[in-house]
């Protein structure tokens, strides 16, 4: 009877000691963890940063049209504003790995596929508080499209079709603009900054991608000021990694101002097209991740 205190004792010291050692090692991880992984990185792992997978605790919005519907299961997830039955469909199978991707369409001069002020089809998720973006917040954007019997521009104006958009809510008088949106303007897909401010081609000659899947990362501080970044990355058919196509850096790249209640958000889709073309795009993995990846 008077051994069973003393063996107690000596169980009860052990278990502190090991749960202090615990600790102490978690609190090392946690502090690991929460380290930026572009720090002390060489210029070759810098590029190996870009092309990390994410895991779910990075996954702020993962839109994959996996159980076949519109929302992808996420509430909050519009599909379509135009009218037409055929402004958004399903495809079934997606022809990238995927069962599912959404389909957009536009028809020039058919009112039901007119919606918000234009020739449009887009899906948003401005009705998700965590899908927005403000000043501060530091976001990876991806989406993958394919540019359905895409018609090649001859001759005339360059008439510009939208097929992804990070947007601030309002217009441009609520000093509101969009950040960035990637347009095919003839034969090109190009990046067009708030504004027209800047405009990049980033795939000259769209023909030989018709029909094809193309992949595109975006990295963004978002910032009122001066002090952000916007990095653009695109995976071509036949290549493995993305390749960095544009970058700003010290950039003010939120187009708004919160005080009045302007927010971002992302859009995508079809808008814009030239009399006499129908438009077509394919829209699958659009994901919203949260940098820097943990």
């Amino acid at each position: 009877m008077k051994k069973t205190p003393i063996n107690l004792q000596k169980y009860v010291t052990f278990a502190l000691l090991f749960l202090t050692t615990a600790c102490s090692k978690e609190e090392n991880v946690l502090a690991n963890q929460k380290q930026s992984p572009n720090a002390n990185l060489t210029k070759k792992e810098l590029t190996n940063v870009q092309n990390l997978t994410f895991n779910n605790g990075d996954t702020i919005l993962n839109v994959n049209y996996e159980n076949g519907t519109f929302s992808s299961g996420i509430t909050g997830i519009t599909a379509t504003h135009a009218t037409a039955a055929d402004a958004a469909y399903l495809i079934n199978p997606a022809g990238n790995g995927s069962n599912y991707a959404i389909a957009h369409k536009i028809v020039y001069g058919d009112s039901t596929y007119f919606s918000d002020g234009s020739f449009r089809s887009e899906s948003d998720a401005i009705s998700i508080p965590s899908a927005r973006f403000f000043p501060g917040d530091e976001r990876r954007y991806e989406f993958s499209v394919l540019l359905r019997d895409w018609t090649s521009w001859v001759s005339g104006p360059t008439y510009e079709t939208n097929v992804f958009q990070l947007k601030v809510s309002g217009n441009s008088t609520s000093g509101s603009g969009v950040p960035l949106q990637f347009r095919t303007a003839r034969n090109a897909m190009r990046l067009r900054y708030e504004g027209s401010s800047s405009i990049k081609d980033i795939i000259p000659d769209l023909r030989p991608y018709v029909n094809q899947w193309l992949d595109f990362r975006v990295d963004v501080l978002w910032a009122d000021g001066p002090t952000g970044y916007m990095r653009t990355y695109m995976k071509l058919p036949g290549q493995s990694d993305y390749v960095l196509v544009d970058e700003k850096t010290n950039y003010r790249t939120f187009a708004g101002n919160v005080s009045i209640g302007n927010l971002g958000y992302i859009k995508w889709g079809v808008y814009g097209t030239q009399e006499g073309l129908t438009r077509i795009a394919y829209h699958d993995n659009i994901r919203i991740i949260k940098l820097p990846l943990q």
